[in-house]
C-alpha cells in the first residue's frame, strides 16, 4: 500500500495569529528588551542585539553578515534631567489619557523596576483596551 494513500491531506492553514494575541505578544517581548536596556544603562554598559545585513563586496558580490545594534530605546532624559518612557504599539505611542503618552520615571535606578511594573500589567491585560484601540485604527487604515 503506498503512504499517499494511507494519509489525510488537508489545505495549507493561513498561519496568521489572531491579531490581538500577536500585538499583545509583541509588546511583551519589546518591553522585555526595552528591560535589558534599562539594566544595562543603569550599569554603564551598551545593550546590542545581533541582526544581519547584506553588504556588497569590493568585488560587487552580495553577502550577509551578522552584526550588532542597539535597539530603538523607549525612554530618555527630558529638559529637567528627569527620565520618561513610553510604551509603543506598532511604533506608535500609546496615549493613556488625553494627550498624555509618557511616564515620568525620575531618576535612572527607577527605570528597571518601572519597566518590570509595565511588564506585569501588560500580562495581567492592563493595556489590553489600548491594544484594541490602536488594532481597530491600523484596520480601519488598512482597509481605506
Amino acid at each position: 500500500m503506498l503512504l499517499s494513500k494511507s494519509l489525510k491531506f488537508v489545505e495549507a492553514e493561513k498561519g496568521q495569529a489572531e491579531p490581538f494575541q500577536s500585538a499583545k505578544s509583541r509588546l511583551v517581548e519589546n518591553l522585555q528588551t526595552q528591560l535589558k536596556c534599562a539594566d544595562a544603562m543603569v550599569k554603564g554598559e551598551a545593550y546590542t542585539v545581533p541582526s544581519t545585513k547584506t553588504v556588497t563586496g569590493e568585488d560587487g558580490v552580495k553577502k550577509t553578515v551578522n552584526v550588532q545594534h542597539a535597539p530603538r530605546h523607549w525612554y530618555w532624559r527630558d529638559q529637567s534631567g528627569q527620565v520618561r518612557f513610553c510604551i509603543r504599539v506598532f511604533n506608535k505611542r500609546i496615549e493613556f489619557e488625553q494627550g498624555k503618552t509618557d511616564i515620568l520615571v525620575g531618576k535612572d535606578a527607577n527605570l528597571p523596576k518601572i519597566v518590570k511594573a509595565i511588564i506585569e500589567a501588560a500580562n495581567a491585560g492592563e493595556f489590553d483596551p489600548h491594544l484594541k484601540q490602536v488594532l481597530a485604527q491600523r484596520q480601519k487604515r488598512k482597509s481605506n
